[in-house]
């Protein structure tokens, strides 16, 4: 026998030997044909039977109810350890989603600078184009100036040519006369003369 049931037996022993030893009285004294009882041994003999039946109870019950009792304390501890693990795992999973976050955060603030680089440098090329556009047209604008500056220049003299030749021939129409037209005539026969000898 195990030692931790010895003490609950000899109590056991104990409370039974009691309530028949006070059993055995009481029947002792109803034998005699006395019936004198002391005000308070009513009162005894429901203590003892209430204690025998206690030790009865404990020495049969404990058993169960100690495995009852340590199935239960397995059932909490291996509650409370599933709980632990949940809040760990929870803890890991908000780590993991604070990470995410924080990662989304700086790849979103990457993806924003790399937009705006590529807009500074598309505007840099907008403007370059724009800038080589306006030096295209300018010089355009400058030789089609010159070409047509030209070209009225050369109009403008043949103009003055024809009126200074018109001019001219309405002032020799006026001013010759019969012996200067001989005269430019013999002129030009004798260059001509010249020129053919």
């Amino acid at each position: 026998m195990r030692a931790g049931y010895k003490k609950p037996m000899l109590v056991a022993a104990a409370a039974a030997a009691l309530s028949i030893l006070g059993a055995g009285l009481a029947f002792a004294s109803e034998a005699g044909g006395h019936h004198v009882t002391p005000p308070n041994m009513d009162l005894v003999y429901r203590l003892m039977n209430f204690g025998v039946m206690a030790v009865v109870l404990v020495v049969l019950l404990r058993k169960p109810l100690k495995s009852a009792l340590g199935g239960r304390i397995e059932q909490i501890r291996s509650e409370l350890a599933e709980l632990e693990a949940k809040k760990a795992q929870a803890q890991a999973e908000l780590n993991e989603v604070s990470k995410r976050v924080s990662d989304a955060q700086g790849e979103r603030e990457a993806i924003v600078a790399e937009f705006k680089a590529q807009g500074e440098r598309e505007a840099a090329k907008i403007v370059e184009a724009a800038q080589a556009l306006a030096t295209r047209i300018k010089a355009q604008a400058q030789f089609t100036i010159e070409q047509e500056t030209a070209a009225a220049k050369a109009d403008l003299r043949r103009e003055v040519a024809e009126l200074s030749a018109a001019l001219a021939e309405d002032l020799l129409k006026q001013k010759i006369n019969a012996e200067d037209q001989t005269r430019l005539v013999d002129e030009y026969l004798a260059k001509v003369q010249q020129e053919v000898q």
